[in-house]
């Protein structure tokens, strides 16, 4: 057999998510994440009810949002709806990867041949969910029409002919409030999910639900999708690799081309403005404990508006640029402070290139044609 692909395989595909509950022309779906308490069921009824005013085929959807306000599971309330409408259980279903919403929910209704849908939710969804409206009849941004329907409209259950529609129904908030409340004994919590929910589920079962709903609202990682695996490294290119340590050990060899700790040329030296040192406070030969001392009374030298901090250091002698002659200055107070002994100045003006730096660009002239472009 040969497996259907593009806008065929993915109608097949949906088909098989929400199969059809009559033979009629047109469809009334309940949509809604609820927590599956009686307000729910007054919903579901809703839709029932309205279907049969109107020779309707019912569905009921029920979302697949779970986390901290949705700790009943699709699955779970699944098996509420069942139990609560056990004639009708072949219209609920939960939304899937393939049905994530209710729009995707309009196009299988479409694709099963439906010509008029009214979509039953509660009062104070009516608002949000009728952007649906917005899409019936128009092509997306690949010109294709998802669904076209000749009539769509989105009701609140109150405007259905359902003995529930007077009902007020309880609210999902206080029950997850009190599930958190450090001063609710277990009997009034367990009183507060047993006046909520529907009179067909047995105590055990409202008490099963309510320790799971507590136990997921303390969970942290309850709802969140799973992290992506991380993707494996791929192999680095051998050609950039062999380049790669070709630079690092240049630098390497760069950095150590002096025997680390030994003088540098003097033509290095020239470049570098008024670089000044004191052999005597070397860290391995002369004294460190004299640098060291000579950084706090460079602190408490003459404070002259261009003071910075001197903290440069190479070869383990205490290395000193001085850009102005306050600085100068600064530097020979603080030297006599301590004793720093004589000064050495490798270069007394501006920091010049060396002789051996490269001054050609690697890259070529444009060329021009004999019109000169």
């Amino acid at each position: 057999m040969i497996k259907p692909t593009g806008l065929q395989g993915k109608i097949m595909l949906l088909r098989e998510f929400l199969n059809r509950t009559g033979e009629g022309k047109a469809a009334v779906v309940g949509w809604g994440r609820g927590m599956g308490h009686k307000g729910h069921m007054y919903l579901a009824s809703s839709v029932i009810t309205q279907a049969k005013d109107h020779g309707a085929d019912p569905y009921f959807v029920v979302s697949r949002t779970v986390g901290k306000d949705d700790p009943i599971t699709p699955s779970e309330k699944l098996a509420i709806y069942k139990k609560v409408f056990p004639k009708h259980g072949h219209i609920f279903h939960t939304a899937t990867d393939e049905m994530p919403d209710l729009t995707r929910v309009l196009v299988q209704l479409s694709e099963h041949g439906y010509t008029d849908v009214t979509v039953v939710v509660g009062a104070d969804q009516v608002n949000g969910l009728s952007y649906v409206k917005n899409y019936n009849g128009k092509p997306d941004k690949a010109g294709n029409i998802p669904f076209s329907f000749n009539s769509l409209n989105v009701i609140a259950r109150q405007e259905t002919n359902d003995p529930s529609r007077e009902e007020e129904g309880p609210r999902a908030t206080p029950m997850r409030a009190i599930l958190q409340d450090p001063d609710a004994s277990e009997d009034e919590k367990f009183q507060a999910w047993r006046d909520a929910m529907s009179p067909e589920l047995s105590d055990d079962e409202v008490l099963d639900l309510m320790h799971k709903a507590q136990q997921r609202m303390s969970d942290p990682e309850f709802g969140k999708a799973p992290k992506k695996p991380k993707k494996e490294k791929v192999a680095e290119n051998p050609i950039k690799y062999a380049n790669r340590i070709i630079r690092e050990m240049r630098a390497h060899q760069f950095i150590n081309e002096h025997g680390g700790t030994q003088g540098i040329h003097d033509h290095h030296k020239a470049a570098i403005k008024n670089a000044t040192t004191f052999p005597s406070m070397n860290q391995s030969t002369g004294s460190a404990y004299m640098g060291y001392r000579l950084g706090i009374a460079l602190a408490g030298a003459p404070d002259y508006p261009t003071k910075i901090e001197a903290d440069n250091w190479i070869g383990g002698d205490p290395l000193l640029a001085p850009y102005t002659e306050e600085e100068n200055e600064m530097i020979d107070a603080a030297a006599k402070q301590v004793g720093g002994g004589k000064r050495q100045t490798w270069s007394n003006n501006r920091s010049l290139e060396t002789a051996d730096v490269n001054k050609t660009s690697s890259v070529a002239k444009p060329k021009k044609n004999k019109y000169g472009v």
